[in-house]
């Protein structure tokens, strides 16, 4: 549980632990919440349900994550400990890693290796989490892992995927009203994510033009900035070192529909 997303009346009745790392320097009720789920009484039981259904009502996630394991609470408080922060390549300090955040964990489903993967749930045996409608999905441990190996969990180019994780996350918020169908697996977020990558080696150079740029290949056509009039535009962009939002602005959905027709002819 985040404690930031969950009002503390809603939460205080609860037999929570506080996962904390060996050099956080956070103050307990900011720092995310296990909750021991066996130990609640039924009616403890039946308010919690409540209170998830009301949060999700005002499209608010309760509970972060939902774990399955068989070992004790103290067992998995000790492997987040040494789990929430990770060494990165080229640098000396140690990072923060959201893995309990459902944005973050869903891509870290398609961003780990299976052994990587196994290595992050440790002793828990199935993931669950919520996406933004609410529903939960699951994510089961291949095999159990070496709880003792201590080695960093992600490359430097799964980092650069984490830094970029505002970006994409932003991407999917507004295709999952426009075009849900790009949004609905992983290989679609690993998709969003190339385009982002594309879009920064093609110099555009603020966050918003990328997630632009990211959003009209997926929403309208994969070589959309092929186009010669997206072409002009995606170059003026780079060479004035301008906005690449404000460049498209008089660009409307049916003008970008009608660019990829003609792309289509053509190919």
């Amino acid at each position: 549980m985040n404690p930031l997303h969950v009002a503390s009346s809603d939460r205080d009745d609860l037999d929570s632990h506080t996962l904390k790392t060996p050099s956080v320097k956070v103050r307990d009720p900011l720092l995310p919440q296990l909750v021991c789920l066996e130990s609640l009484s039924l009616t403890q039981r039946e308010h919690l349900a409540k209170r998830i259904e009301q949060y999700a009502k005002r499209g608010s996630v309760f509970l972060s994550a939902l774990l399955q394991s068989e070992a004790d609470t103290e067992e998995v408080i000790r492997h987040f400990r040494f789990t929430l922060e990770q060494a990165r390549p080229g640098s000396r300090r140690r990072w923060w890693l959201r893995c309990y955040d459902p944005r973050v964990f869903r891509h870290l489903c398609w961003l780990l290796e299976t052994t990587s993967m196994d290595r992050l749930l440790g002793p828990i045996t199935c993931w669950r989490w919520p996406n933004q409608y609410g529903q939960w999905h699951a994510l089961e441990r291949h095999e159990a892992s070496d709880l003792s190996t201590r080695a960093p969990l992600l490359s430097a180019s799964q980092w650069s995927c984490i830094d970029r994780m505002t970006s994409l996350n932003a991407v999917i918020d507004r295709l999952a009203m426009l075009k849900p169908e790009a949004v609905a697996s992983f290989d679609g977020y690993r998709d969003l994510d190339g385009l982002l990558v594309k879009a920064q080696q093609l110099g555009l150079a603020d966050a918003e033009g990328r997630q632009l740029y990211a959003e009209q290949a997926a929403r309208f056509h994969p070589h959309i900035h092929d186009h010669p009039e997206m072409r002009r535009r995606l170059d003026q962009t780079v060479e004035t070192q301008g906005s690449y939002v404000r460049r498209c602005e008089d660009l409307s959905a049916q003008s970008l529909l009608a660019m990829a027709r003609e792309l289509e002819t053509i190919t």
